[in-house]
């Protein structure tokens, strides 16, 4: 199974930025929507333009030679550059040449175990001694048959503005070293894994893990999100894209397609990889330095192998304290940054298939504060509804204009929510059905306690059926005869005239006036009249437009337009 690792060299971070004490500002300064600390001087060193690369072949004792300088270097450039060119809407793009060949004295074993066995220092060595081009960085490829892969991403400057810091190998330190496997195919694979090159250069422009953290044995496994070439352990040969946050923070992603939502109710168009909409949403927390992100994911050009397509939910922890612990000498206002944060899949799943984070059409999820919805999908995007969370009984009806009602019968027991057995969502914006409708009646009535053993009323309402006693319930009290057919449908969906005839029946006034024609789409002769005009005088309904005063007798009812209508008929809604 192929792993890949990161080694940011605290030692080689301290001596290129000391000494620190004198160090201010603020860290987030150059970043307009504040979620990337010191994002021109850590994240965006060699993000724009070329970045140029050698390549180099360290051969070790005890494998034969398989892969050349020439061939790594033509295939590089055919399949890894074009992907960052992808990934970066034409902002950025490695450029692999050759550099040479040393012989290193590493001693790889024949079975690689864990993520830091493909380990070759020497062969470092060698390299940095014979380069002599000045290139941004060395990609080392160590000729063993391995797909696996390490990164330093190289010296970074915090401090403003960027003194002391060196931008070209060796001077910063910045190598992958992976195993021939990343460049040619050999035994055991059916293609290059190329996949591994673009998670190690991701390193490199110190772009971190993404992992949920619920695989951990026997090591923490940060390679459990299939939808980011920065994890993705179960993906083979071409990369996939990453983050929006990993895009932003590289400068791909302008501050203008960012929208930080703090506060209140909004409904948000995200568009995926190479937009120019709104690719990035940021739900902060009270937490200073965490916050949620929202992108969308569709599964074309390299994102076609994705597992979903839809959108992403990460929580970004750069708390200090918490998400990694800084060296003490380093100011005690910086926060994690770079390949340091965390960086996790929320919520996290299980295996490294997982993809409970991508939330598909009517999906939603809490994130602390925060109730996101899918609404709907566009060819390249998605729209969601983003509303603050607040202490109701439901998590996806918040700001909702029904939502007092909405509590008033969850108080009562008239509803039990729309999701069991976990029931914390309402699902306001579906239309009721002739079963719910049943089931809301009796609870409305107290008549839950006298249900009865089944009793074959309708041939469309079978035994075992969780809204069979409702159904049969509400005919017993002369509510409901059904259908001429002598069928009640009970999946068919309630509309407005409908409803007014339920209500009616079930909470009927000491008299029901003959009906005037008040609403101009319910004429008097229409059977629901006079109990559409029943509700309108008893203030149950508004109508559907007050200039012309309609109805709209066809519509359908939503369940959490008839949160209302129940609170209201029983004299405690709004």
């Amino acid at each position: 199974m192929r792993r890949f690792a990161v080694m940011m060299s605290l030692a080689v971070l301290a001596t290129t930025i000391a000494p620190v004490a004198a160090i201010a500002g603020d860290p987030y300064a150059a970043d307009p929507n504040g979620v990337v600390p010191f994002a021109d001087t850590v994240q965006r060193v060699y993000t724009a333009g070329t970045d140029t690369w050698d390549v180099w072949v360290c051969r070790t004792p005890g494998w034969a030679a398989t892969v050349t300088v020439s061939a790594a270097v033509t295939g590089l450039n055919a399949n890894v550059t074009p992907y960052f060119q992808w990934l970066s809407n034409g902002a950025y793009a490695p450029s692999f040449r050759a550099g040479g060949e040393v012989t290193g004295t590493d001693v790889i074993p024949a079975q690689l175990t864990d993520p830091e066995s493909l380990f070759a220092p020497d062969c470092e060595a060698k390299v940095a001694a014979a380069s002599a081009t000045s290139p941004n960085g060395a990609l080392i490829l160590v000729d063993t048959p391995f797909d696996e892969g390490y990164a330093t991403a190289g010296a970074v400057c915090p401090e403003a503005p960027f003194s002391g810091c060196q931008t070209t190998y060796p001077a910063n330190s910045r190598a992958i070293v992976a195993g021939a496997a990343t460049v040619k195919t050999v035994s055991g694979f059916t293609s290059p894994q190329w996949i591994t090159i673009a998670h190690e250069v991701g390193h490199t422009l110190n772009w971190a893990h993404s992992y949920g953290g619920l695989n951990t044995a026997p090591f923490v496994d940060k390679y459990d999100n299939p939808m980011d070439v920065m994890s993705g352990a179960i993906h083979r040969g071409q990369p996939i894209g990453t983050t929006a946050y990993n895009r932003y923070a590289a400068g791909w992603i302008s501050p203008s397609q960012v929208t930080v939502h703090s506060s209140g109710i909004a409904i948000f168009t995200i568009n995926s990889i190479g937009s120019t909409g709104t690719e990035m949403i940021v739900l902060p927390t009270t937490d200073p330095g965490r916050f949620y992100t929202l992108d969308a994911r569709r599964k074309t050009s390299f994102d076609a192998p994705l597992p979903k397509a839809g959108v992403e939910v990460y929580e970004i922890d750069q708390r200090r304290e918490i998400a990694c612990i800084l060296p003490g000498a380093w100011p005690a206002t910086w926060p994690c940054f770079a390949t340091l944060m965390r960086v996790k899949q929320t919520p996290p799943a299980v295996g490294e298939a997982g993809t409970d984070h991508v939330l598909g059409v009517d999906d939603s999820v809490t994130l602390d504060g925060w109730t996101v919805q899918v609404l709907s999908a566009g060819t390249a995007s998605f729209t969601v509804r983003v509303s603050e969370r607040d202490s109701g009984r439901f998590v996806d009806d918040d700001g909702n204009l029904h939502e007092p009602n909405i509590e008033i019968i969850a108080g009562l027991g008239i509803t039990l929510g729309c999701n069991p057995p976990t029931n914390d969502m309402y699902c306001p914006a579906k239309d009721i059905s002739r079963a719910e409708m049943a089931a809301f009646l009796i609870r409305a009535l107290g008549e839950e306690g006298n249900l009865q053993p089944y009793q074959a009323i309708f041939p469309d309402v079978p035994d075992g059926q969780w809204f069979t006693p409702y159904v049969e319930r509400l005919a017993n009290l002369g509510i409901t005869n059904g259908y001429l057919d002598g069928t009640y449908r009970p999946n068919g969906v309630v509309n407005r005239a409908e409803m007014a005839a339920f209500l009616v029946r079930s909470f009927p006034p000491a008299v029901l006036a003959p009906p005037t024609g008040i609403f101009t789409d319910a004429p008097a002769t229409e059977w629901y009249a006079g109990a559409a005009e029943d509700l309108y005088g008893r203030a149950v309904t508004k109508g559907c437009s007050t200039s012309p005063l309609k109805y709209c007798p066809n519509d359908p009812v939503k369940r959490d337009q008839m949160a209302s209508f129940l609170a209201r008929i029983l004299g405690l809604g709004t």
